[in-house]
């Protein structure tokens, strides 16, 4: 036996003599023990680990640090270990993005030991943008700001090809729908959003915020749509009317049209695996990003009139001089024009697109949210029954993945109250298409929507696509 084998059993001789027990003293208690017999003398303190991490590690600015779960450890001289308590963290204030790490200090009789704890601060917090209808007494299109866009003032679109502004252009995810080409042409990124609705009574709310949120849904785009590639931080869709004989996103192409909504779908889909028509979901995409900047149904009062400034169908390309991306080439926002919101042009002008991704059947709405699987008359998820006409009032589904697929639940409004623009829906017709032609028309905007046969190939009906690249590997 070594001197100090000899001298800590004669330690703990003395110490169960003292408590008059034969029963071995546990190696957590030991170093106390010693104290308590040698006067604090003898055992130093050495080191201390964390053998236990902190259950939260990622902080956003302005947190504060939680040790729940930290377990730290003390060893001491004589090889004995110990659980530690009452230790201290620094920072122990508000945490800035330049704290990427914590260090725990324990002292025992004068001894200081530290150890750290790797953290990741964020650099800035999610940040929420609304707005609210209050339909109780009245039908106003324009709605009131909310949140952190509660003091935003108006955005001011391009008239007459010129420039413009607005409060959200240097906001998530507004800021990231800049364009890109891509295998489909020309297309229009869409970085992933999260939202909420919210209906109490005749009040609708609308928020949109640029990361995750507890009670909001990643965006209908980006979400699982269980195509097998997941949730998407972003996606594509195209800035122009599909062109005429190649279906590609094209500029000095004259829009294709006249075909059913089924061969548009085909045709789009050969340009590549991830290439797809436009959706129901995407007009919704769209939608609450303009609702929220502009807080007001009326895109053709907010941007411009759209239709057509010739009165006839003309090539793509119309809003390419514009020197801002949002807004009309006519003089004035009510006289036709070409129109382009965020970068994506002719969202209501020129021609009509195509809605895949919905189908009508037996009077009600169904949607599929598989790329995969959209065709004409099978394999949606039931969304609820549409009031065709001028939507006073929507309903918002609560099936689980389509909290974005509202739909009209009565039809008191008019081209200048509510929603201003008309849904013309029957139920024996199963596919929709978006927008507006070349044709002026007061109920023709953002959220125009109207049916079709299977086998209708209207000339004033084109189609758009989108893109769902899978995210790098």
């Amino acid at each position: 036996m070594s001197v100090q084998e000899s001298k800590l059993k004669d330690i703990a001789d003395a110490i169960r003599e003292k408590d008059g027990t034969t029963e071995p003293i546990p190696a957590n208690d030991f170093p106390e023990r010693i104290r308590a017999i040698q006067g604090g003398g003898g055992i130093e303190l050495e080191s201390i680990s964390i053998i236990s991490p902190p259950a939260k590690t990622a902080y956003l600015v302005g947190e504060r640090f939680d040790p729940a779960g930290m377990e730290i450890q003390a060893v001491y001289s004589n090889g004995a270990v110990a659980t530690a308590t009452g230790w201290l963290c620094t920072p122990s204030g508000e945490l800035t993005e330049e704290d990427t790490k914590i260090t725990v200090r324990y002292t025992e009789q004068g001894v200081t030991k530290t150890a750290e704890v790797a953290i990741e601060v964020k650099s800035s917090l999610v940040s929420i943008y609304g707005v609210e209808w209050d339909w109780t007494d009245s039908g106003p299109t324009r709605g009131v700001r909310t949140d952190a866009a509660a003091e935003f003032s108006d955005p001011v679109p391009a008239v007459n090809n010129g420039t413009g502004s607005s409060p959200f252009d240097g906001l998530m995810p507004w800021a990231g729908m800049v364009k890109e080409t891509r295998a489909g042409g020309v297309m229009v990124k869409e970085p992933k959003y999260w939202f909420k609705w919210t209906k109490t009574g005749k009040k609708l709310k609308l928020q949109i915020a640029d990361g995750p949120v507890e009670g909001f849904h990643v965006d209908p785009v980006n979400m699982d749509r269980g195509d097998g590639l997941g949730e998407l931080d972003f996606s594509y869709i195209a800035r122009y009317h599909c062109a005429s004989g190649t279906y590609k996103s094209e500029t000095n192409k004259a829009p294709q049209k006249g075909i059913p909504r089924s061969a548009a779908r085909t045709s789009i889909h050969n340009l590549g695996a991830n290439i797809w028509q436009m959706d129901f979901a995407q007009m919704w995409y769209i939608g609450m990003l303009y609702l929220v900047e502009f807080a007001d149904w009326d895109g053709q009062a907010t941007i411009g009139y759209g239709c057509s400034a010739s009165g006839f169908q003309e090539n793509n390309g119309k809003t390419d001089v514009m020197q801002y991306h949002t807004g009309t080439t006519a003089a004035t926002r009510n006289a036709s024009g070409f129109i382009q919101y965020r970068n994506i042009e002719g969202w209501w002008d020129n021609v009509f697109d195509w809605m895949d991704g919905c189908y009508c059947r037996n009077n009600s709405l169904y949607v599929i949210e598989n790329p995969n699987q959209f065709n004409d008359n099978d394999d949606g998820t039931l969304v609820g029954s549409p009031t065709d006409g001028y939507p006073s009032d929507f309903t918002i589904p609560t099936t689980s993945g389509l909290e974005w697929a509202l739909f009209p639940s009565a039809n008191a409004g008019s081209t200048t109250t509510y929603v201003p623009d008309n849904w013309r829906y029957n139920g024996g017709y199963p596919c929709l298409y978006h927008g507006s032609d070349y044709t002026p028309s007061p109920g023709h905007g953002p959220f125009c929507v109207y049916y079709a046969s299977i086998n209708d190939a209207g000339a004033r009906i084109g189609c758009r696509l989108q893109e769902r690249p899978p995210k790098a590997e």
